[in-house]
Formats: C-alpha cells, sequence, structure tokens
C-alpha cells in the first residue's frame, strides 16, 4: 500500500486535446500545490507555466491532462507527456511534487517521486471523466 495520501488513489483525469491514440508510456505531471501545501491561483499558474516552458525546452511533446477528486471539485492541471518515467520522477521532484502518475499499456500507476514506489490503481481508460 501506498505511504501517499488516500485521495490520490480515487484520481480521475480530464484530458485536453491530446493524441490519438494515446502514447504506450507516458507520464502526467502537475507543477501545482507542491508537496500537498494550497498554494494561490497565481503561484500554481506560475508553477504550471514554468512546467510547459520545460516540456517545450526540452521538445518533448505535451497535452493537458487534468488530475480531479472524483467529483470533479477539486482539480489540478497538469501535462501528459511521453518521457522516460526516470525523467518524469526527476522532473516532478522539481517542481516540488509528491508523486507523478505513470501511464504503460493503459495501466494507471501512482509514482512516489522521494522513493520510487510504484502503487498501481488500474485502468488508465476507466479514469478519464468526460469525453472518450
Amino acid at each position: 500500500m501506498t505511504t501517499l495520501p488516500a485521495e490520490y488513489l480515487t484520481t480521475v483525469f480530464l484530458l485536453g486535446i491530446r493524441p490519438v491514440p494515446l502514447p504506450a508510456k507516458f507520464a502526467i505531471i502537475t507543477g501545482w500545490n507542491p508537496m500537498d501545501r494550497p498554494t494561490s491561483a497565481v503561484e500554481n499558474i506560475r508553477e504550471d507555466e514554468a512546467l510547459r516552458r520545460t516540456l517545450e525546452l526540452k521538445a518533448l511533446s505535451y497535452f493537458r491532462a487534468t488530475g480531479c477528486s472524483p467529483d470533479l471539485s477539486h482539480r489540478e492541471p497538469g501535462w501528459g507527456v511521453e518521457m522516460p518515467k526516470a525523467d518524469a520522477i526527476a522532473l516532478g521532484r522539481r517542481f516540488n511534487q509528491r508523486a507523478i502518475w505513470w501511464i504503460e499499456n493503459d495501466s494507471l500507476i501512482l509514482v512516489n517521486c522521494a522513493d520510487g514506489e510504484e502503487t498501481p490503481v488500474g485502468e488508465f481508460e476507466l479514469r478519464i471523466a468526460g469525453e472518450k
């Protein structure tokens, strides 16, 4: 069982304009609310843009992927990006995140940025909220 907050295990995702089909392997990383600390909208937007620029400077393709509570009342915008898992974890650490999401062949895995602990949480396709 994970040492991360239980709320992480119920996350669903809203996806923006994305590649079809989705990549076989990709990460979802956010810059919002570092270390689960509620942060102002201005700070969250600044960190989100810094993360987006980082992906752009690395010449990585990315798409909007927002992690949400099941009722969609809490949302943390992030980015879906094809990159090696180790690089995604390092980027999560750089943006002071407790965890990233790793999707591989439709398996959704919560990865702790501190120690690399992986917690499988089911099929990614079943966690996509809204239009499929």
